[in-house]
């Protein structure tokens, strides 16, 4: 689906630049032919194709810019200034002095200036169109007052300012068109790149809770059978042999994360958080019941345990810790109450503002709740 989408990006920005070169290549071959039937001496005719050439090049190469983004950009004022000054000379010189209506000569200078409102920003973009078409009335007005036009200009006025106008319009909505099309692409990219960050995130959240959470037991649990050896070898064996079985678990909830399949119930955590706080010392209760916990949000509350519970044991003497699952003002609130105090204002009091608590208010947030 991704290839098709690009090819399908692909084609659309060859069928732009192509169109707007078929613009440029109009505005080149209709006042050439319209030269060619005049009947004018070469020494006029081939300096008028020169300019001619050269406005439509310049054009071009403004038109094709555009194609990359309609972003303000520098657009080279002396060669685009020029090239303006020759399509009005041309206008005035070729266009308006004919005993018929000849508003093709509007044509270069029309796509000239199209060109160059590509790389302006919004609002200079449509004055830019708006002061073409009148500077194109001004000098039909002027030739006409002046006799070269002898044949309807007030016809010839009109029709060379609504060229001006319609071509502009026309030409600056297609590009714009192309724009659009590359904003939504570059906005779906971006969605994508969200998409596998908050994944990511998640991710990381998920192995911080479940390492965070089952290495702090291995250690308690390895410390107190290091306390043991010696006074009560079984009970120290039977610590190892809880330790060895905790990292194994430890091990298998990491792959079951790894794989996406790892499903948090808030029922187990409780039990485990119980256990372990009861095994360090901690008296620990539970008042209400998870079953008012939608399923959905079983594993956010899920975390929200398993992280109170590290940092209770990581950062406190707590001697007494409640877990009340409860109604308050029609939101369901778990709350985690204990008795202790920072074990430091050092090291470990920086350590209970780390990466754990963030994710976690985060986590809350993004789910329409929050974290105290």
């Amino acid at each position: 689906m991704a290839a098709s989408r690009t090819d399908r990006i692909a084609g659309v920005r060859t069928y732009t630049r192509w169109s707007l070169v078929l613009v440029a290549l109009t505005a080149l071959l209709a006042p050439a032919v319209d030269l060619s039937q005049r009947g004018l001496p070469w020494a006029v005719v081939v300096p008028a194709l020169a300019a001619l050439l050269f406005v439509c090049a310049e054009a071009t190469r403004l038109l094709l810019v555009g194609t990359d983004g309609m972003e303000p950009r520098a657009w080279a004022p002396p060669r685009t200034i020029a090239a303006a000054v020759l399509a009005i000379v041309l206008f005035a010189a070729i266009g308006c002095t004919s005993e018929q209506l000849q508003p093709s000569w509007a044509l270069p200078f029309a796509v000239l200036v199209t060109g160059v409102s590509l790389g302006a920003e919004r609002r200079t973009r449509w004055l830019l169109l708006a002061g073409a078409t009148v500077v194109t009335g001004v000098v039909g007005a002027l030739a006409a007052l002046a006799g070269w036009t002898t044949e309807a200009p007030l016809a010839l006025i009109a029709a060379s300012m609504f060229v001006v106008a319609f071509v502009g319009g026309l030409t600056v909505t297609q590009v714009w068109i192309w724009d659009v099309t590359l904003q939504v692409d570059n906005a779906r990219r971006v969605e994508a790149e969200v998409a596998v960050l908050r994944e990511r995130l998640r991710f990381a959240a998920d192995l911080h809770d479940v390492q965070g959470h089952q290495l702090q037991t291995i250690a308690l649990k390895a410390e107190l059978a290091r306390r043991l050896v010696g006074s009560d070898d079984d009970g120290a064996r039977r610590h190892a042999a809880e330790v060895q079985q905790l990292a194994l678990e430890a091990l298998a909830e990491t792959r079951a994360i790894a794989h996406g399949y790892r499903e948090v119930r808030l029922e187990k955590e409780l039990s485990n958080a119980v256990a372990i706080l009861r095994a360090a010392g901690v008296e620990a209760s539970i008042e209400g019941e998870p079953a008012p916990v939608p399923a959905e949000l079983e594993p956010l509350f899920g975390s929200l345990v398993r992280e109170g519970t590290t940092n209770l044991l990581r950062h406190s003497h707590a001697e007494r810790c409640q877990i009340a699952i409860v109604r308050e003002a029609g939101e369901l609130v778990v709350r985690m109450d204990d008795d202790g105090v920072a074990a430091a204002l050092g090291t470990a009091g920086r350590a209970g503002r780390g990466a754990g608590l963030d994710g976690l208010r985060e986590r809350f947030a993004a789910a329409g709740g929050r974290l105290d």
